[in-house]
């Protein structure tokens, strides 16, 4: 048969590969072109037929499913780290477009065609959520809770494959533990009593290739699991894995206490149709030894700093070791998604309750739905913060929950890149409402509070912006630079009286802000967003200045020379800045622009 892997040169791609290769099938891969993948794919020479492509285009998408019997569709952003470096819990937006928006794209590639082909969806086990209330195992009849942006996706996108029209299947895989010596920083996020159970990713590649040739699995959904020998407690899998490295089991008390969303799972069916069950978790850590080769023994020798080094890694330590924040207060406003929900996600797992403040109430819940599930406490508070009364409302609403607040982060704001001339007043007033209004009527009405108690931290989000007013942004670096002057002079003020004011000013970071902001209408393309930090690094610098307070802190720090730039080269800026936003013109799609009393 020919077959189209996506995402194939991933963890379960690679082994996919392998055994589809094995039983004479037509293997054709597709994946983004990174130099890891192209490394990958050299493995495999001619016996493969590679197609580079992003899930996100369409073109890409519809060349890569022609021709083809079965498309097996692996492509996802994962929970922890991926192979770019980030998380589909770092950047949802991110990661929705290419988990939901791919396999929509993918769907209907496929339905274009005269003989569609067959679709396998790779989903996981997941979207059952926390169960560990309940007996094991799980079942296909289960009902599904996700509490990630990931399982949420997963969910979404099974309800798509049904409804295809397709011939389709639903694979659910329990954990497939990479072959890869890198280590995973969502290792604490699993009490070590959490049920869990294995696959190793040779078996799981396997079931893929016997499920290609199988006519009992269409239309149906399967569990695929290591089997009984495979169902561990997360303490056991570390055991045997950080003992077979040198380095030992580590304390309980560098783990969460939270129940994770993975259990035992009934794969008898999936076991008798597909035969996949070959190796157990001795297979894998015999494996992983190999691969370590000399590594082994310098870890070996080195015990003692590299347990500290994973002891600092911890989060929950460190929060153990912070008990002056535990239980304290925390207002975060544009906390739906971005630098604010890195923000609320950091604080609630430092031990603090978290307010979240935003317009809409579906990615408030979600956010507020993670941090309980983590076992943080959040209270949702929608509102628009371009209006006074809803201001004053999110002031009483926490005032009424609990009294005072310890932390307040003005994070809420936004941006347009394009002639200030043709900036629509409509979307003018809104920023100065947002980025300047809002700012200042929320400091002076919490700060009013925090004197009367002695203590309090205000932190403001501000921007690089304000030290370096470029072309296209002059609105935006207006407000930042208000926010600053406002901050540093609030900061002389509050001296000796207990209360911290602190400015933070990122670059650009990997949020949907550059393309919010060229969204907006008659908005050019902003440049930028290519070069920039994750926001849990701006989450990170945050929680330090409560910790250390400081005026002023710059993400990354390496920004604070940035002030000298403006002085000594402005003058390049004025010559380079109109010829760059001219070039956006040009490239720019026509469109209406708004005229001055016409907004």
């Amino acid at each position: 048969m020919n077959v189209l892997l996506t995402g194939a040169f991933g963890n379960v791609g690679t082994s996919a590969i392998g055994e589809l290769l094995k039983q004479g099938h037509r293997v054709r891969c597709f994946d983004l072109k990174t130099k890891p993948n192209e490394k990958k794919a050299l493995k495999y020479g001619d016996r493969i037929e590679v197609v580079w492509g992003d899930l996100r285009n369409p073109d890409d998408v519809a060349a890569a499913v022609c021709d083809q019997d079965v498309v097996v569709h692996l492509a996802f952003i994962i929970p922890k780290l991926s192979a770019t470096g980030f998380e589909s819990e770092d950047r949802p937006d991110w990661a929705r477009e290419i988990n939901v928006g791919g396999t929509r794209n993918l769907i209907a590639a496929m339905q274009a065609l005269p003989h569609p082909p067959r679709l396998i969806f790779s989903s996981s086990y997941h979207v059952y959520g926390q169960t560990h209330d309940q007996p094991p195992p799980r079942t296909v009849c289960d009902p599904v809770d996700p509490i990630e942006h990931y399982a949420c996706h997963k969910v979404e996108c099974e309800q798509m494959v049904r409804e295809s029209g397709l011939e389709w299947a639903i694979l659910r895989f329990a954990a497939v533990l990479p072959l890869s010596l890198r280590l995973d920083p969502g290792m604490y996020d699993v009490p070590p009593d959490n049920r869990m159970e294995y696959v190793h990713t040779r078996d799981v590649g396997l079931a893929v290739a016997n499920a290609v040739s199988s006519d009992e699995i269409w239309g149906r959904l399967w569990l695929i699991g290591g089997g009984p020998r495979c169902q561990y407690t997360y303490r056991e899998i570390l055991q045997k894995i950080l003992g077979s490295m040198g380095v030992g089991m580590l304390p309980e008390e560098v783990f969460t206490t939270v129940p994770f969303p993975t259990d035992w799972i009934d794969t008898a069916e999936s076991q008798r149709v597909l035969q996949y069950q070959q190796r157990d978790l001795d297979d894998y850590v015999q494996e992983l030894t190999k691969l370590m080769g000399v590594k082994r023994h310098l870890i070996r020798l080195f015990r003692p700093i590299v347990r500290a080094f994973l002891l600092r890694r911890s989060p929950y330590l460190r929060a153990r070791r912070n008990p002056d924040w535990q239980g304290k207060v925390a207002v975060v406003t544009g906390a739906s998604s971005g630098i604010g929900e890195a923000i609320a996600r950091k604080f609630s797992r430092e031990g603090l309750r978290v307010v979240l403040v935003a317009r809409s109430r579906e990615r408030l819940e979600h956010v507020a739905k993670q941090l309980r599930a983590l076992g943080g406490e959040a209270l949702v508070i929608v509102a628009d913060l371009t209006q006074e009364e809803e201001r004053l409302q999110v002031f009483e609403e926490v005032r009424t929950a609990y009294g005072s607040v310890d932390v307040l982060v003005n994070n809420a704001g936004f941006g347009w890149y394009g002639f200030g001339a043709e900036m629509p007043w409509s979307l003018a007033w809104q920023m100065l409402q947002i980025n300047v209004a809002a700012v200042v009527r929320l400091t002076l009405l919490f700060l009013e509070d925090m004197k009367a108690h002695g203590r309090g931290h205000v932190i403001n989000v501000g921007s690089i912006a304000s030290s370096l007013p470029a072309q296209g942004i002059a609105l935006y670096s207006a407000t930042k630079s208000f926010v600053e002057s406002f901050t540093t002079s609030l900061y002389r003020e509050l001296r000796d009286t207990g209360v911290r004011i602190s400015l933070v000013k990122p670059g650009a970071v990997a949020t949907e802000f550059f393309k919010k902001a060229s969204a907006q209408l008659a908005a050019l393309r902003m440049p930028g967003g290519e070069l920039n930090v994750k926001p849990e690094t701006v989450a990170d610098r945050v929680w330090k200045l409560l910790k250390r307070p400081a005026r002023v802190a710059y993400v990354p720090r390496l920004l604070s020379l940035v002030a000298w730039v403006e002085p000594f080269f402005g003058w390049l800026i004025d010559r380079l800045g109109p010829l760059l936003l001219r070039r956006q013109r040009k490239l720019a799609p026509v469109r209406v622009r708004n005229r001055p009393g016409r907004s």
